[in-house]
């Protein structure tokens, strides 16, 4: 039991620290709590949303940049 215990818990704070790195803490703690490591998977394929591509250089950046640190174009977030 306390095997299963421990299995559960590892998966449950791995989507917890996957949804806070994803920008998404709620979904990581309510998929971590109901699926366990089925949760960790889907919140591994799911998207980002602290981060956009810019349309110019197709960088990565945080979502409220107002300039790309790599090409610094003027990037206007839309979402």
């Amino acid at each position: 039991m306390v095997f299963w215990l421990c299995f559960y818990l590892f998966f449950f704070l791995l989507a917890i620290a996957i949804g806070y790195y994803k920008g998404n803490l709620v979904a990581g703690v309510l998929l971590g709590y109901v699926l366990g490591p089925i949760g960790v998977l889907l919140l591994c394929m799911s998207k980002d949303r602290r981060h956009i591509t810019c349309p110019f250089c197709q960088a990565q950046i945080h979502k409220r940049s107002y300039y790309c640190p790599k090409c610094r174009e003027k990037v206007m977030c839309v979402a």
